[in-house]
């Protein structure tokens, strides 16, 4: 029996109902399992709608957090010694974070793991799928993989490449169509800008290296960025339910010649995001998970980030080196070849879906153990690839 610490000073209740407790609901089987938290705050935490939904696991430790400090946990412990100490007295075997304080949980003993959204468009994934990250926002990551590795991957990914690539939204008719309704600038490049979720809720925009909110992002953008360059921007779907996006639109309206704000959906009800992105002649990333989609497409990456990038994305750090290069049509892309090789490896080893059937505790925490394993990989990605024979169904 292995003891597995759940650290969830960042868990929303969305999170917690369809990841943490399908997770939990494998590992008390046959592991001693803990939740450390601090109670509900700004969206956060756990409270008795969380109690409620594990009413069926009396075997559950609950620690949870009610001091006045407990808010800091989201962000930079004020207590970080004594959560430090009382995880070390628990010595946990495993350790599966939510919380945007990297440094309190880089201190706790046993195998430590970030619980990250697992998404990868344009890849069909079922809701809630995760990765178990040693670090968040560490994007596009190959191990050094053998060629045997490489066709393996290789191999699998096959039947459902293909139609990704020609599915009928990547056709040139289409990409037509979609910048004739977005009324995208002909005459100078474009740089889409896909802006990130910062409800109060997301407590890890802390980490973003760039300005913030959004619109300060934008604003600043506007100041550096060479004029001969038109910016495309979507808003994250969360923030068009949530939060007040004003000063955005603002910006928008004062300067049409600048920038445009494209509505989330297109008229045909379809994403907006992965058309622009093929429409694109660079894209500025942040740490969004859009860099799939960009890799997908080829549409060359400026990142603004403190996390790690994969070398294949070929990503800059230099806005006026980037936009200089799109004028003058030389951005350079993501190798294309490594991107269908990451998605692979992506889907067949990194993938966790926690309402899996066929999915144990201890198959949970083999992933852990574990973190390169090429013996899982076909069964892992045909957990996944269900729905991916024909390239209508794939979410776009």
């Amino acid at each position: 029996m292995m003891r597995v610490l759940f650290y969830l000073p960042g868990v929303t209740p969305w999170w917690f109902e369809h990841i943490i407790v399908p997770l939990l609901e494998k590992l008390v089987v046959d592991h001693e399992v803990h939740i450390l938290a601090p109670v509900f705050w700004k969206g956060t935490g756990v409270g008795q709608s969380q109690y409620d939904l594990c009413q069926h696991m009396p075997q559950i430790c609950w620690h949870v957090v009610t001091d006045q400090d407990h808010p800091s946990m989201r962000t930079k412990a004020k207590q970080a010694d004594a959560i430090i100490d009382f995880v070390q007295s628990l010595n946990p075997d495993f350790v599966l974070c939510r919380s945007a304080d990297f440094d309190t949980v880089r201190q706790f003993p046993g195998i430590v793991r970030h619980i990250t959204e697992g998404g990868a468009e344009p890849l069909l994934l079922p809701v809630g799928a995760v990765h178990f990250a040693q670090e968040p926002f560490a994007h596009g990551l190959l191990p050094d993989l053998s060629d045997e590795h490489i066709a393996q991957l290789d191999a699998l990914i096959e039947p459902y490449w293909q139609p990704l690539v020609d599915a009928p939204y990547a056709k040139v008719a289409a990409q037509n169509s979609f910048r004739e309704w977005a009324k995208l600038a002909c005459d100078r490049p474009v740089l889409f800008v896909p802006l990130e979720y910062e409800h109060d809720e997301n407590f890890y925009t802390i980490h973003r290296n760039g300005p913030v909110p959004n619109a300060h992002l934008v604003e600043e953008l506007l100041e550096r960025l060479d004029p001969r360059v038109f910016v495309a921007l979507t808003n994250h779907p969360l923030n068009e339910l949530y939060v007040d996006n004003s000063a955005v639109e603002i910006l928008a309206a004062t300067y049409p010649e600048r920038l445009t704000l494209l509505p989330g959906e297109m008229p045909d009800g379809a994403r907006t995001s992965p058309s622009l992105m093929r429409a694109a002649d660079g894209v500025l990333l942040g740490d969004s998970k859009a860099f799939s989609l960009a890799a997908f497409s080829g549409t060359p990456i400026l990142r603004q980030s403190r996390f790690a990038t994969g070398g294949w994305l070929c990503a800059s750090d230099n806005l006026d080196e980037f936009t200089d290069a799109m004028i003058k049509g030389s951005a350079q892309p993501p190798n294309l070849a490594k991107a269908r090789t990451w998605f692979a490896y992506h889907a067949a080893n990194n993938l966790v879906w926690p309402k899996d059937p066929c999915l144990s505790g201890n198959g949970i925490l083999e992933r852990l153990s574990n973190p390169f394993e090429p013996d899982r990989w076909e069964r892992n990605l045909g957990v996944f690839a269900v729905g991916w024979e024909r390239g209508e169904k794939v979410a776009v």
